[in-house]
Parts: C-alpha cells; sequence; structure tokens
C-alpha cells in the first residue's frame, strides 16, 4: 500500500473530514471526539438512528428495541450501496438494509462506514 493511501485512510479514519457532515436540517451530526455522530434511518418497518461510534457503528430502533444492533467496525464483512438502500452484512448476526431518502445521504454515511471498517481492518487507531 502507498504512503498517500495509508495517508487518507488515517484522516479518514481518524474523522478529519466527517465533521462538516449532517443527517439531515433536523438531526445535525455531532463533531466532537467526545459525542457519536448520529443519523436517522428506516430499516424495513423500523425507524431509528444509526450511531457512529469509536469503535462501533450502532443501529437503535426507535420502533422495536429488539431489533437494536451494535457492530463493531472489524467485525463488518461487507458495507454496499443498492438504489437509495446502504448494506451493512456482518461476519455474524443478520444482514440489515438502511433505507435513506436521498441517494447522497447515503452515499455520505456510506463512506463514513467504509473509511472506518478500512481503518479497523489495518489496526489504524484513531
Amino acid at each position: 500500500m502507498c504512503l498517500r493511501t495509508s495517508f487518507l485512510a488515517f484522516v479518514l479514519a481518524a474523522g478529519f473530514v466527517s465533521s462538516s457532515v449532517r443527517a439531515n436540517s433536523q438531526t445535525p451530526a455531532a463533531s466532537t471526539a467526545d459525542s457519536p455522530m448520529m443519523f436517522d434511518v428506516r430499516n424495513g418497518d423500523q425507524q431509528g438512528k444509526l450511531i457512529f461510534k469509536e469503535n462501533e457503528l450502532a443501529f437503535e430502533s426507535l420502533t422495536d428495541a429488539k431489533q437494536s444492533r451494535t457492530w463493531k467496525y472489524a467485525d463488518i464483512r461487507e458495507v454496499s450501496k443498492r438504489r437509495k438502500n446502504l448494506r451493512v452484512r456482518p461476519f455474524r448476526g443478520s444482514t440489515y438494509d438502511f433505507q435513506f431518502k436521498k441517494s447522497e445521504e447515503r452515499d455520505r454515511i456510506y463512506d463514513l462506514i467504509a473509511s472506518r471498517v478500512l481503518a479497523a481492518r489495518q489496526g489504524i487507531k484513531k
């Protein structure tokens, strides 16, 4: 891996470029290191929040707490985009398909998850 790619992965994982990302005008993403970023999402009929923590991604269902999940970034096998959906497939457990109103929002969140999964796989600390 070249030095430039490593540096870019580190910058993305460290969150230096993510402070300007917003879920929507009603729910701004937190930009401080102490508080996680949150985004409004749907997973099928479940309404909830997608939460970016330092070492984990969490889906907190506001409809049914039994549907809430947390994944360590290193435990995510695949992240993919389909239409306005974003799929998170862990090594163990159920696959979650998150729906977004706009594909641009989905793309920003995909980039955040992908950069953190990449960093976790390479052992880059935040």
